[in-house]
């Protein structure tokens, strides 16, 4: 699942352990240097690194939050900043040694332990995964993030009803969310439930009709059950919203040639031949 990011203060995207220094480098050890505390140049270091990360500078953003740590080191948003430029890097052991120094910074940081888990989750060590993810449902029971990451967490760990339990209880706390149907539905296909799987992606489509994948994954469970003309009014409704999109055209033009081909009546046997005269 993707982590979240926060301002000074706030919580942040996702939050990663803080790496050493290159080799040769001076620059890492000098920014790790705690200066004479300036709350006003750290938060205009975080503001910059926040900007940087929205245009995807995830190296250059690191460094910024790094700046803004050197002169007001107890911020634990800014680790938490840190920790997410670093899973987004692939980082993801460096990442939660940013998340254990925001821990001592603030132990009832719910993002701390959602951001934990998202990074447990992408080194696979999905049993790990599940210590901070109940952490952060005893902060924040009702958060919709923690529900999604465990979710996925129960899922990797063949625990199918567990997963769908969390999803449930996601949905009951935000039954807007078109993510929450979404991974519904993949749970409920992986399990070989095809009904309620179509019945999560439409929901999903319902609530974000921009969906490109609820489309695609609908419709190729139609086709896949031999409803082929359910699965083209599925990619014709998904054309409709993305017009532009070449794919999309590509694959209905291809299920539509399918099903004119089933339609043609079946060419009639010649006519016998007369008996060979005697």
């Amino acid at each position: 699942m993707r982590v979240l990011l926060i301002g000074i203060g706030l919580l942040s995207v996702a939050g990663f352990a803080r790496p050493s220094a290159e080799n040769g480098s001076g620059l890492f050890p000098k920014i790790r240097t705690v200066q004479q505390r300036d709350t006003a140049r750290a938060l205009a270091h975080q503001s910059q690194g926040l900007k940087l990360v929205g245009e995807g500078k995830f190296e250059a953003a690191l460094d910024q939050f790094r700046r803004c740590a050197s002169y007001d080191p107890n911020l634990a948003a800014v680790y938490i900043n840190m920790s997410y430029c670093l899973d987004r890097l692939g980082r993801y052991e460096e990442a939660i040694a940013e998340l254990q120094t925001a821990e001592k910074l603030d132990p009832n940081n719910v993002m701390i332990y959602i951001n934990w888990g998202n990074s447990l989750l992408n080194l696979k060590r999905y049993q790990d995964a599940l210590e901070p993810l109940t952490k952060a449902v005893a902060l924040d029971s009702t958060n919709v993030l923690v529900r999604l990451n465990l979710a996925a967490v129960y899922s990797s760990l063949n625990r199918p009803k567990d997963a769908i339990a969390e999803l449930e209880r996601a949905a009951a706390a935000a039954p807007d969310n078109a993510q929450i149907f979404f991974n519904w539905a993949l749970l409920l296909s992986n399990t070989g439930d095809v009904a309620g799987a179509l019945e999560k992606y439409q929901r999903a489509i319902e609530l974000d009709p921009k969906n490109l994948s609820a489309y695609y994954n609908r419709a190729a469970l139609f086709e896949k059950a031999g409803q082929l003309d359910k699965a083209i009014a599925v990619m014709q409704e998904a054309v409709k919203v993305f017009p532009d999109n070449a794919m999309l055209k590509e694959i209905l033009q291809k299920l539509e040639t399918v099903q004119r081909q089933r339609q043609q009546p079946a060419a009639l046997p010649p006519p016998m031949l007369p008996p060979p005269a005697k």
